[in-house]
């Protein structure tokens, strides 16, 4: 798959004035060299949002986001990074040439596929307001929307004859091939007894436009007008080159700006949940369009902020459905708490607000409990085995066991255990049992990792009694240490080198500190890193980091460890210079020693298992014992020295 040129994306790089750029979306004002002003991606009432203009980056002391021009498109769009140097490029007035070959046709399909969305949206929304769409016109308005909220969400309608949009379509010149692809007519069998040709997918429907980032369709949602048992009550859209439907959200390319300001997005099931809620001034809500929450779902929420409530159906269907997407919300960094309406009617956030003000259902989000308060709290995974106590106390606990399982920050996890415990009156060894079960079930560790560390360390086997008493996964206990060898990295030029030289990308663990570290990688087999002293410079190495959580930890790191030259309270006009003046090989070094420590504390307590499960079979423990020996000296040996001796 071809890409833009490293010189076209360099040239771009130099022509995007970082200040112009973000003076678009920010009034800034001059400080020393700096500009400051309100950050765009998280509220605050005091200015913590800086923009370098000689090192062309930015960085905000409040939120920690940071990174170059690119990052701030990509971060205030939602955009990839081919689709920032493109705009960028188009800002500039510089030429970036169309990919060819392969790429070409898919773009060229992509992008015909956008265009027929937006036509049908268009037809649409023509056929909504005028004569014909007066019966899809009135069932809005019967369920308490008016034509404003009707236009702000592009709702139209799908006439009943067969062939509106499919004539239309025609009259356009349009490819009715494409319009088959997108999902919008539909090609006759050839013993069809109206003939050949196509037909139209959506026929006297509601229909609600689905929106990238963007602001282009990219889908339809279409609600039938009259109760037929042969077709669905809602008709969508396939998965098509743009559309997946586990990657959007409905609404938040409308509400993104409100989420971000009220730094909490409310989930919602259904096209009109969500339209009732703006309506009603939830401005920060999204749907899910009825489909079971995704992780591409999660990662995109955590663009614009790390809190979530869900808001679903008052009957067991719908609480259930929430308890499905939420622990996927929890894996992936959430803080998820779950609101219901009350009353046990199977009132939907719609027809909730229909009945009751808008205070009332403020008041439901503002009490809205924690996910895992809220299954102590709510039976709900346990109401279909309620005449049996013991089946709804297990169901119970393996709902919260689950949800604990996938809490990535193992002190959080080790906390919440303990209070787990106590709050449910069980032993906490015997949920860390099935917590520890889970985990192991849900992330198994590779066993085919063999970098330098493991040669120089031994086996990986790793001790599942050992992690759960710990409260925390190999991967995070040793995640501090490889966070630090990337600040290093940064930092000092000559880093890379020196680290690459013990360990491979693969011998770190967690996965943002592995894509980071293939970075570093990268640029130092490139040559790009190749000094041996100096530091890094921050506006040259940013451009390498094309995903903005990347960025924004180079970003951070580069704040986090420098200092005005004349001090902590020098001139604010003055050069930064890293605060820490330390042999990078030194602290590299205590770094991979205290992995490689890591690495043995795991082998040692796999053998002490390995030894109580022989001597309670009654089995010969001398060479385990002798292994085992050997290895608690070798733990002693391993000292930072090593490395510098090397």
């Amino acid at each position: 798959m071809s890409t833009i040129p490293q010189h076209l994306i360099d040239e771009v790089r130099l022509a995007s004035d970082v200040v112009a750029l973000v003076s678009d979306y920010v009034t800034l004002k001059k400080s020393g060299r700096n500009f400051f002003g309100l950050c765009p991606f998280h509220p605050e009432k005091s200015p913590s949002f800086s923009v370098n203009p000689d090192k062309q980056i930015f960085h905000c002391f409040g939120c920690g986001v940071g990174g170059n021009a690119f990052t701030f498109v990509q971060r205030q769009q939602g955009i990839s990074f081919p689709e920032a140097v493109r705009l960028l490029a188009k800002r500039a007035g510089i030429a970036i040439p169309e990919p060819e070959a392969e790429d070409a046709t898919a773009a060229k399909e992509k992008d015909a596929l956008y265009f027929v969305n937006n036509l049908a949206a268009e037809f649409f929304q023509q056929m909504l307001f005028n004569e014909a769409g007066r019966p899809a016109r009135e069932y809005m308005h019967k369920r308490g929307f008016n034509d404003e909220a009707l236009q702000k969400f592009g709702i139209g309608y799908a006439p009943q004859k067969w062939e509106e949009l499919t004539q239309y379509a025609a009259k356009k010149s349009v490819n009715l091939d494409v319009m088959v692809m997108a999902g919008l007519i539909n090609k006759r069998d050839s013993d069809s007894s109206r003939g050949s040709g196509h037909y139209d997918r959506f026929r006297h429907r509601v229909m609600f436009p689905i929106y990238n980032l963007a602001g282009s369709v990219v889908a339809f949602g279409g609600r039938r007008l009259v109760d037929d048992e042969d077709s669905p009550k809602y008709l969508n859209s396939p998965e098509t080159p743009i559309y997946h439907k586990g990657t959007v959200l409905y609404g938040l390319y409308q509400g993104r700006e409100a989420v971000k300001a009220a730094d909490r997005v409310i989930v919602v099931e259904g096209y009109l949940d969500l339209m009732r809620m703006h309506l009603c001034g939830f401005q920060n809500a999204v749907a899910t369009s009825g489909t079971a929450l995704t992780e591409q779902q999660a990662r995109l929420i955590l663009r614009y902020t790390k809190n979530v409530t869900l808001l679903f159906d008052s009957d067991t269907a719908g609480q259930s459905a929430t308890l499905r997407g939420a622990d996927i919300l929890v894996e992936n960094g959430l803080a998820v708490a779950v609101a219901i309406p009350p009353g046990g009617t199977g009132d939907d956030p719609d027809s909730f607000l229909a009945k009751h003000p808008a205070a009332e259902m403020q008041q439901i989000l503002q009490k809205a409990p924690p996910l895992l308060e809220f299954k102590i709290l709510n039976g709900v995974v346990a109401k279909t085995a309620e005449k049996d106590p013991v089946a709804q106390r297990t169901a119970q606990l393996r709902s919260i066991a689950e949800t604990l399982a996938r809490v990535q920050n193992g002190l959080e996890r080790q906390a919440l255990v303990h209070n787990m415990a106590e709050r449910l009156r069980i032993d906490e060894a015997v949920l860390w049992e099935e917590v520890s079960r889970l985990r192991r079930a849900q992330y198994p560790r590779s066993s085919n990792r063999r970098g330098v560390l493991e040669r120089r360390g031994g086996s990986e086997a790793a001790s599942s009694s050992a992690l759960a008493a710990a409260g925390r996964s190999y991967t995070e206990r040793c995640r501090a240490a490889e966070e630090e060898l990337i600040r290093i990295m940064v930092l000092h030029a000559g880093a890379a080198r020196f680290i690459f030289s013990f360990m491979r990308v693969e011998d770190f663990h967690d996965p943002e500190m592995r894509a980071l570290a293939g970075v570093f990688h990268r640029l130092w087999d490139d040559g790009v890193l190749r000094e041996t002293t100096g530091y890094v410079d921050a506006e040259n190495l940013l451009q390498y980091f094309t995903e903005p959580q990347q960025a924004e930890f180079v970003s951070r790191t580069f704040h986090a460890y420098t200092v005005p030259a004349g001090g902590e309270n020098g001139a604010e006009d003055e050069e930064q210079t890293p605060a820490l003046e330390i042999d990078y090989r030194r602290w590299s070094a205590d770094c991979m020693a205290r992995l490689l420590r890591l690495k043995k504390q795991e082998d040692v307590q796999s053998l002490r298992e390995q030894l109580k499960a022989r001597e309670k079979s009654g089995g010969d423990v001398a060479e385990l014992m002798q292994q085992f020996i050997e290895y608690q000296e070798q733990l002693k040996r391993i000292r930072p020295e090593s490395f510098l001796e090397a």
